[in-house]
């Protein structure tokens, strides 16, 4: 199996992954707008302070029985990618391994990511229920504004025109970015780059393209490597650090001073072989292996 080949089943399962995190947050957002309608009401308004504190529970466990399960599914399939790397490994004549509890604890760190997210969304719609029954405000503006939350201008509604404009920009293409700006501008949908969708998708991006990442450099440095190819496609929006360097050969070192000396948008703080080019960089690190040198 060539590099290429290993890159598109790692696309491939992201794609999957990224379209079932964020269909489930259709569901996360319907099970919170329940917990909303079941609230105590006055004139349509919220005022019941003892439900809305108890309410904190119910909104982690919808965090939990939705999201975060998901997010446990997804994280248990990356061993396709730790078998596709192997037999990318052994496409070049070479083999490594990697103990379970490696894997398992690559794993640990993926899940605490979407762990974090869940904590941080939760923690938010709990508050925002608390202070909107607070100051008795009415059950739709609740639903409407923790909906936003949640899914920004993707979020579910009533409105047929907005669900329509939704539909459009969900399904991309002519019109996706005109309908984008409609949700914006007429029905101020303006919050949709501090919701939970725009960091679920990122997060499962990253989680995966990071699991390859820290799997590559290990079985890199479990033989021996002392040279490292960045490879994947360039396309129109590659961060220019992606433009320079793919298809190119580095030592370990010369990477390290060419991470330490560039600075960049999007470029994540951490390890240059594990980050790559930074956020939502699908670019790959990977081991020239000897059987490449000895026939360069």
């Amino acid at each position: 199996m060539s590099e290429s080949n290993h890159a598109r089943i790692v696309q491939r399962l992201g794609d999957s992954h990224e379209d079932r995190i964020l269909k489930i947050l259709d569901e996360l957002e319907a099970r919170i707008a329940a917990i909303v309608l079941a609230a105590p009401t006055r004139k349509s308004q919220l005022h019941d302070l003892a439900y809305a504190l108890q309410s904190r529970a119910q909104i982690e466990a919808a965090f939990r029985q939705t999201f975060l399960t998901v997010a446990d599914e997804i994280i248990r399939e990356y061993d396709d990618v730790a078998g596709s790397l192997a037999t990318m490994f052994e496409s070049y004549g070479a083999t490594f391994q990697v103990t379970p509890q490696i894997l398992s604890g690559l794993k640990g760190v993926s899940f605490q990511g979407f762990q974090d997210i869940a904590s941080r969304f939760a923690d938010e719609l709990a508050n925002e229920l608390y202070q909107n029954t607070l100051t008795g405000r009415s059950v739709s503006d609740s639903i409407y504004n923790m909906r936003q939350k949640i899914n920004g201008v993707y979020m579910e509604s009533d409105k047929a025109e907005v669900n329509r404009l939704v539909d459009i920009a969900q399904a991309g293409g002519a019109g996706a970015e005109e309908a984008v700006e409609t949700l914006h501008r007429v029905y101020a949908t303006d919050r949709t780059g501090n919701n939970m969708r725009r960091y679920a998708s990122q997060m499962v991006h990253d989680s995966l393209m990071q699991f390859d990442a820290s799997l590559n450099v290990a079985a890199g440095k479990e033989i021996g490597a002392d040279r490292w190819k960045y490879y994947g496609s360039v396309i129109r929006d590659s961060r220019d650090w992606c433009k320079r360097h793919a298809g190119k050969t580095y030592t370990e070192q010369e990477i390290i001073e060419l991470w330490d000396g560039n600075a960049w948008g999007g470029k994540m703080p951490g390890n240059p072989f594990i980050v790559r080019g930074g956020y939502n960089c699908r670019h790959h690190w990977r081991p020239v292996f000897s059987d490449e040198q000895n026939n360069a």
